[in-house]
């Protein structure tokens, strides 16, 4: 039974980049181990920039396509995916990010990782280009897709508000994504880290969406507060989409020395960075999950967060320090008080080889096993 996961991203390895990397290892080892037949489908950015890809270049093959503006993209998928997949023997696929699921091609699960952007009508600059971009992505999907999986109960919550419909319970399944993180298996590697204690910022430099002036605001009270020079270290790269609003806003935060971009970092910087932060902030209202959280928990980080944000809380809730962003002085106050404390191990409330598990359990419901 040929199955293809298909996985692809644009730019930076950021949050899909780090779900396909934890998920993809267990999950191939798990549908082998049930004698299927993996492919996988995958844009050349992704197989360049994701670990999970290089020990598995057997069973790869690029898409070229997936690399396309959003609707040649869809038209690719729409005129000559059926065609790439019979020539391929391919039974049936399993999108793991970016799904473009249409009613002739073969029987396909859909992941959603996030609705919350195309809920927002001008997100890609008019209402004309979101509304085309959620019909590419979610609302085919809903539709076409034999089975469909949310990584998290915030995101089932989101969809049902957005798109509202008893036709799709039958379809949905949350597997949460894990909470455990190989990052800390990493070896300790030399950083320039500051003396001083700081807050740490893991994620796309997407102002608005990842509130970033807030979290400036935020060191800006604890400077204030506690007469210790706090910094703010921000590390991640940028997507195509929100660049423009990125490059403008670490322009404007470039005189405030103590304020440091570090851009996209390896992982065994980026796990130095988590062990020595003296805490995570991650302001953002809206998450499909949270994986700064969920990281920043597996090293015993304290997490700034926002107290919108109910992704947060299945990602890491036992060190979760939750402050309303707008109000700056009141967060500090509290922070600081929350420091003050010792820090509780956390309980992850699932692992990747459980995700795997039950990805592989629904993936395997797409073709009947003959008798």
């Amino acid at each position: 039974m040929p199955i293809a996961l298909i996985a692809h991203y644009l730019g930076p390895s950021l949050g899909i980049g780090k779900y396909l990397d934890r998920l993809l290892p267990p999950l191939i080892e798990e549908l082998m181990a049930r004698e299927i037949d993996v492919k996988i489908l995958g844009s050349p950015n992704a197989i360049t920039n994701t670990r999970a890809f290089q020990c598995r270049k057997d069973i790869i093959q690029p898409l070229p396509p997936l690399d396309y503006t959003p609707s040649k993209r869809f038209a690719w998928f729409a005129s000559r995916f059926t065609r790439y997949c019979q020539s391929r023997e391919i039974e049936a696929v399993a999108w793991l990010s970016n799904p473009i699921v249409l009613p002739w091609h073969p029987p396909s699960l859909a992941t959603i990782h996030d609705v919350n952007e195309w809920a927002k009508p001008t997100k890609y600059g008019s209402r004309l280009k979101t509304a085309l971009r959620a019909a590419i992505y979610l609302d085919s999907s809903l539709l076409f897709a034999k089975k469909i999986i949310l990584v998290s109960q915030a995101t089932e919550h989101t969809l049902y508000q957005y798109r509202s419909s008893s036709k799709l319970k039958s379809k949905l399944k949350v597997i949460p994504n894990g909470s455990d993180s190989s990052l800390i298996k990493l070896a300790p590697v030399e950083i320039p880290v500051p003396n001083a204690p700081f807050l740490l910022s893991v994620g796309r430099i997407d102002p608005i969406a990842k509130r970033l002036p807030e979290a400036v605001a935020l060191v800006c009270a604890l400077r204030e507060f506690s007469s210790q020079p706090w910094e703010l270290h921000l590390v991640g790269g940028m997507n195509r989409s929100t660049e423009a609003k990125g490059k403008a806003f670490l322009k404007e935060i470039a005189p405030r020395s103590w304020v440091h971009y570090h851009g996209y970092v390896d992982d065994p910087s980026l796990a130095q960075w988590y062990r020595q932060a003296t805490a995570v902030v991650f302001l953002s209202d809206q998450e499909g999950f949270g994986f700064p959280v969920a990281e920043a928990a597996s090293f015993g980080r304290w997490v700034i967060v926002s107290d919108k944000n109910q992704a947060a809380a299945e990602a890491g809730t036992m060190v979760m320090i939750p402050v309303d962003p707008d109000h700056p002085e009141q967060a500090a106050d509290l922070v600081l008080n929350r420091l003050s404390q010792e820090i509780p191990k956390s309980l992850s409330s699932s692992t990747w080889q459980e995700a795997a598990l039950a990805y592989a359990e629904e993936i395997c419901t797409l073709v009947p096993t003959p008798n």
